[in-house]
């Protein structure tokens, strides 16, 4: 007799309510042949142990109990999202009569509680009884390689997401197959992970592979790989200028880019010069010299912008941030692209 690891939350699956600072949580077992002769003192033994190591919750029921098996944690660490990813470590031990153990799972557990709710006339997200707004990207997998190479660039662009401010990930089931161990990374990292079956607009979100209730995005889904309207082109390592325009809107750390494809030359000989930034206040250097300050939201644009050398020498500045960006004058008479253009100090340029 064996645990069903292909039963929701791979033999062991729980269901967790929130109510006045405690979690209340109801346990179902799976299992393999249960059909199978067992011991009539064959039973199950639960442990829950917190981030520190300590065991915060214990819990036993025989194997032929029928009736879910139900506990209370007082004070949950409830995961809630990049902020706080906190997971509880879970084991579940089948054991005989005289406590042998017959099979066993060990997994990450995130406590939380999610589901979706009308106020004011709007379905409304709700992570552990608060208001949630999804910021989610449609993620798909690297290009088949080895396992350690694919599950290494898995992790690169999971931190390009974090440092973006992305909360959620969204993944198109009709497209290709999820790696068993995703699920989980994106509980680790602090990501929802939602999934699209149909190409209806909504998104499914599942615990445990049962899926729970589904959201429709009111914005656009932004891709993370892609040819066109996406955050990375395929076989490229460097972010598209979507991608600094998401991160002004979504992330809390500062920054500022100047965008090279934006750089025009104008009839009076001086530059058009567009950033995008997370501050509200955004300083713009010509050759050294301070040009202009804006005040504003994710997108500054400046006009007639002054270059006397024989190349663009702009720095922008926001709040403890800064960029630079130089490119010489007969190269804006092209298209822009990464091998014309020199950033420096560009927060973000890098991998993670």
């Amino acid at each position: 007799m064996k645990f069903d690891r292909a039963a929701p939350g791979g033999g062991v699956e729980v269901n967790c309510r929130l109510e006045n600072g405690k979690a209340f949580l109801e346990w179902e077992f799976y299992f393999d042949n249960r059909e199978e002769s067992c011991g009539i003192e064959d039973h199950i033994r639960l442990t829950l142990t917190d981030r520190r190591g300590e065991t915060v919750l214990e819990g036993i029921r025989l194997f032929r109990e029928e009736e879910p098996l139900q506990s209370v944690l007082l004070q949950p660490q409830l995961w809630q999202g990049p902020s706080a990813p906190w997971l509880y470590a879970l084991e579940a031990v089948l054991a005989d009569r005289e406590g042998r153990c017959l099979d066993r799972i060990v997994r990450q557990l995130p406590l939380r509680s999610l589901g979706c709710m009308e106020i004011q006339g709007k379905r409304e997200l709700l992570l552990n009884g608060e208001t949630f707004s999804a910021r989610m990207v449609g993620y798909t997998f690297p290009a088949a390689g080895t396992g350690a190479a694919r599950q290494q660039k898995i992790m690169e662009d999971m931190r390009w997401l974090l440092k973006m401010g992305a909360n959620s990930i969204a993944v198109d089931m009709d497209v290709e197959a999820v790696p068993d161990s995703f699920p989980e990374l994106c509980d680790r990292l602090g990501f929802l992970l939602f999934y699209r079956r149909e190409r209806n607009g909504y998104w499914a979100w599942a615990q445990d592979g049962e899926e729970k209730f589904r959201i429709q995005c009111e914005e656009k889904v932004p891709s993370f790989r892609g040819e066109q309207d996406s955050l990375f082109r395929p076989g490229s390592s460097a972010p598209t200028a979507l991608y600094y325009q998401y991160r002004a809107k979504w992330s809390r750390e500062p920054f500022v880019y100047i965008v090279p494809e934006s750089i025009q030359r104008g009839e009076s000989c001086n530059y058009t010069v567009k950033c995008y930034s997370n501050c509200d206040r955004v300083a713009l250097y010509s050759d050294g010299s301070l040009f202009a300050f804006q005040r504003g939201e994710i997108e500054f644009v400046f006009q007639e912008v002054p270059a006397r050398t024989p190349g663009v020498m702009l720095t922008a500045e926001g709040d403890g941030c800064s960029e630079a960006l130089s490119v010489h004058k007969s190269f804006l008479a092209k298209s822009c692209n990464s091998t014309q253009l020199t950033h420096t100090n560009v927060p973000g340029r890098t991998a993670p």
